[in-house]
């Protein structure tokens, strides 16, 4: 049955190519020559001649998108072409480059939900062996949504976005995945989707502070917060400041506490796991953003010195890095820190040369 079903391919095959020649008195005729391709293909698979299957199914492609409303239709030959080069021949890059090409005809037909999903594909298929260009694809099928006002369309865009920040989580690129989950944010506010929009920015500090990027997480918490999309006076926007204020003050015990808030169970698995294994280590806070010991409410619960800024720089002295870029934080900042807010050795040095001439 193979072999008859491989010359039945070949016979298709030859009759497409037939279809496809013009000259002085015949035209080209496209309908014709995706027909027979389409049987082509069909007659390689059962014959499990797969490289030819694919190739008919390029073919096939071809001839559609030649045909007036044919791009759908190409799209789809070249997703089924790529599906067996991934699963039938195990050639993962050849599969993404089809895939990316069928994304190209349904975003000329402007069906974005259909070119993410078929960039997303490409991404999948190439993450094990080249993960650059998996995390590359899948930008790529966010950016899609850029500049979309239409809601119909954005419909794709959250499985999208979900799927693009976690394999960028998972591969470690997360200064990507953090830009990323900003500019998701914006999508879900044209789409109305406030608590969307929250749990997006609320990502995208846990993975700035993963990435060891405090000033970025607290400047992008603040610049969230301005914008009328839900965030502000959030859960989320509550337990990003949380975040924030534990890493300022060097408060293990606080950072505890907030990887373990409830809320956090609405956010993507992978995003959760990093904030639940949060520790002081995980992120170096830029001394203008810490506060010092003698800022730090008593454990008995008295206010602190006076000039310190009172039980107010547990919180707002923490994130004041947030609103200004550190510098409300910093001026209280008396010298160089090490990682944990501790004076370095030589600014202990000269605090106890200042009291000696006192």
């Amino acid at each position: 049955m193979e072999e008859r079903k491989r010359r039945e391919g070949d016979e298709a095959m030859a009759a497409g190519a037939k279809c496809e020649k013009s000259g002085w008195f015949k035209s080209s005729d496209a309908d014709g020559a995706a027909a027979a391709y389409e049987r082509a293909a069909t007659s390689y698979r059962v014959a499990k001649a797969l490289p030819e299957a694919v190739d008919a199914y390029q073919r096939a492609a071809a001839a559609h998108a030649a045909l007036e409303l044919g791009g759908g239709s190409a799209a789809k030959l070249l997703e089924a072409a790529a599906l067996l080069a991934r699963d039938g021949l195990k050639a993962a890059a050849n599969a993404a480059d089809l895939f990316e090409r069928a994304s190209g005809l349904h975003a000329m037909d402007s069906v974005l939900d259909l070119a993410a999903a078929a960039l997303c594909k490409a991404g999948r298929a190439v993450e094990p062996s080249d993960t650059k260009r998996a995390c590359a694809l899948m930008v790529r099928a966010c950016a899609l949504f850029d500049d979309e006002e239409d809601e119909p369309r954005l419909r794709g865009a959250p499985e999208t976005f979900r799927a693009a920040a976690s394999l960028l989580v998972r591969v470690g690129a997360l200064v990507d995945a953090a830009a990323l989950l900003r500019a998701q944010a914006p999508v879900y506010a044209r789409q109305a989707r406030p608590h969307d929009v929250s749990r997006a920015e609320l990502s995208a500090v846990i993975v700035s502070l993963a990435a060891g990027e405090y000033e970025r997480a607290a400047t992008g918490c603040s610049q969230a917060e301005e914008m009328p999309d839900g965030f502000a006076g959030s859960d989320e926007a509550h337990l990003a400041h949380r975040f924030l204020e534990a890493f300022a003050l060097q408060d293990e015990a606080a950072l505890g506490t907030a990887g373990s808030d409830g809320t956090l169970a609405g956010l993507e698995n992978q995003i959760a796991l990093l904030a639940r294994g949060f520790t002081l280590r995980s992120c170096r806070v830029p001394p203008a953003y810490l506060v010092q010991l003698s800022q730090k409410p008593s454990a008995s619960g008295n206010a602190p010195a006076a000039g310190s800024g009172g039980a107010a720089a547990s919180g707002a002295a923490a994130c004041a890095g947030c609103a200004a870029g550190g510098a409300a934080a910093g001026s209280a900042v008396s010298g160089g820190t090490g990682d944990f807010g501790e004076l370095a050795p030589e600014d202990a040095a000269e605090e106890e040369e200042e009291d000696d001439l006192c």
